[in-house]
């Protein structure tokens, strides 16, 4: 009776779990789409990161407002050597955090990735277009700490840690990883931690698309939840 009750509680556990974790999956329920761009977003470049590992696009973007944006839409386009059309971010189901930039603070410079990128072949170029955003009154801190990239077989990978040092809980807080190399993008990644509590310290692990081997590595996460 003993193990059978300790097996039941761990499976409780574990879908208490997975339940804290779907509360916080925010599911885009149609498509994103701009029509009107926001002119005070712009877009300053969107570089493709193609290899083994998969398909992500880093988009470099800038607040030229007075006024802290939040939740901008951003409609994302992939296209091969000839113009063709492989990938847009337009489908329903998507996760929120693949269809939208949470933060941008007047007069800095973000990157916002998609690391989800599909595509049938080999990818060239990205564009993409930003949309109208919500005012924030202010931003939370979140800071990123302790850093480090390693490798395992085939893998490249950067860890650290995130601080939450405000007092509003984050939801699907992103971490987005850049890697640089002679000022090409050549490696980027993010990870989605369901929840960082306020004032609490969350471990992160990405996965990098492309080699970062010899690069700059920037690490940031914006915050979602205001």
């Amino acid at each position: 009776m003993a193990v059978s009750f300790c097996g039941c509680e761990s499976t409780q556990e574990k879908s208490a779990a997975l339940a804290r974790q779907a509360k916080h999956v925010t599911i885009a329920q149609h498509g994103v789409s701009v029509g009107k761009e926001n002119p005070s977003v712009k877009v300053l470049g969107a570089t493709v990161v193609h290899s083994s590992e998969g398909t992500a696009v880093a988009v470099a973007l800038r607040n030229t407002s007075a006024h802290t944006l939040a939740d901008a839409p951003i409609e994302l386009t992939v296209r091969d050597i000839k113009g063709g059309m492989l990938y847009q971010n337009n489908a329903p189901g998507l996760q929120a955090s693949l269809t939208e930039v949470p933060l941008l603070e007047p007069g800095k410079t973000v990157v916002w990735v998609d690391d989800q990128v599909q595509v049938a072949r080999a990818p060239a170029t990205a564009s993409a277009l930003v949309g109208d955003a919500k005012i924030a009154s202010s931003a939370p801190k979140i800071e990123v700490t302790s850093a480090q990239s390693s490798t395992a077989g085939a893998e490249a990978s950067e860890s650290g840690s995130v601080t939450n040092r405000s007092a509003v809980t984050q939801e699907n807080l992103v971490v987005y990883a850049i890697a640089r190399r002679g000022g090409k993008t050549v490696a980027a990644g993010r990870a989605v931690l369901p929840e960082v509590a306020g004032g609490t310290n969350v471990p992160f692990q990405i996965y990098f698309v492309g080699n970062p081997k010899g690069a700059q590595i920037a690490v940031s996460a914006p915050a979602t939840t205001f």
